[in-house]
């Protein structure tokens, strides 16, 4: 096969030479001719017609002042359809004419911070450069929209929106979020109307372990930006148990010299906790006190008692007994 190949080769390059002197090369020449001719007839035929084309135009944002910084950015790009004759179309395309379309802060931007531009002007804006032969057909966007804010932004608490709850065996020991607070950035008459930050909505009811979720701060004001963006929501929750402790009944606001004296002198306050609590809760955070003005003109001799002080912690309280004999002991001085 080796030694075949010159020879083939040969037979091609005699075929070559042989088509290019039909009548020697008067006939072929003439074929070039009118080729070229039919093709420029069908081009200035063809470009001559109006036709509809689409092109894609990148958007940007020129000129921005550090001072400032942009919430709501630009799409990245839109659609724009030209009628026109097919030259005027393809010189457009080799051109770049509508390749991209650059928007300069200082002529496009109002004070607010917000600033939109309609179908009117945004034409006005993309016939920049187009022969006045050439139609907007259409727009894949009808308003162009971007916001921007102080680059320094505001700080602002961060507050819980939903409904946490525990079963009946188990308590909400805390509901914190890290981090308590976020970064916003939206326009000054926005900002300036904002007290707090507030987490979308949340639902946790019948919790019997803690919870630990991410939550994405959502905005539905347009030009609104926070950072950080993402929060973390803790739940604690721990198992209730039953505990006890006496609680001594202390007489409050009696006049001088005058003392209360109950049976028994103290009452057993039972009361659920968390687990993770039981320890820290005492009988120290408990306060009983029998005011004189609840007494002073009672005849009966007994007083129902009830709680002046208690932890946030503890639920289910109970007081044994519920009521007390008492009596008032003089202790004036002697002279």
């Amino acid at each position: 096969m080796a030694r075949k190949q010159p020879h083939q080769l040969q037979q091609t390059k005699q075929f070559v030479r042989n088509f290019l002197r039909i009548n020697d090369g008067g006939e072929f020449l003439v074929f070039l001719f009118f080729l070229l001719a039919a093709f420029v007839f069908w081009y200035l035929t063809t470009m001559h017609q109006e036709y509809e084309m689409t092109y894609t135009v990148k958007l940007e944002l020129k000129n921005l002042p550090n001072n400032l910084l942009v919430t709501e950015p630009l799409p990245k790009e839109m659609k724009v359809v030209l009628k026109d004759k097919g030259d005027k179309l393809v010189e457009y395309k080799a051109r770049g004419v509508m390749k991209e379309l650059a928007l300069d802060y200082h002529r496009q931007s109002n004070a607010m911070g917000r600033t939109a531009i309609y179908g009117t002007e945004l034409r006005k804006l993309l016939s920049a450069g187009l022969a006045s032969s050439t139609q907007i057909v259409s727009t894949s966007l009808d308003t162009l929209k971007y916001y921007v804010a102080d680059a320094r932004g505001v700080k602002l608490p961060l507050r819980l929106r939903g409904q946490i709850e525990a079963d009946k065996q188990h308590m909400v020991e805390h509901v914190t979020m890290i981090p308590d607070s976020v970064t916003v950035w939206a326009a000054r008459q926005v900002v300036d109307t904002m007290t707090a930050v507030y987490t979308p909505y949340v639902r946790y009811v019948g919790l019997v372990d803690s919870v630990k979720q991410t939550i994405k701060l959502d905005t539905d004001e347009w030009g609104v930006r926070y950072s950080p963006s993402e929060v973390t929501l803790n739940v604690g929750v721990s198992p209730y148990v039953s505990k006890s402790v006496m609680v001594p009944v202390e007489g409050y606001m009696f006049p001088y010299g005058q003392q209360l004296k109950t049976f028994p002198s103290k009452a057993k306050v039972s009361f659920r906790v968390s687990l993770n609590n039981f320890r820290q809760v005492t009988e120290d955070d408990f306060k009983i006190l029998v005011r004189y003005a609840q007494i002073r003109d009672n005849v009966s001799g007994k007083v129902v008692l009830g709680l002046d002080g208690m932890p946030d912690n503890v639920t289910d309280v109970v007081i044994e007994p519920s009521e007390v004999d008492y009596l008032i002991e003089m202790n004036a001085p002697l002279y």
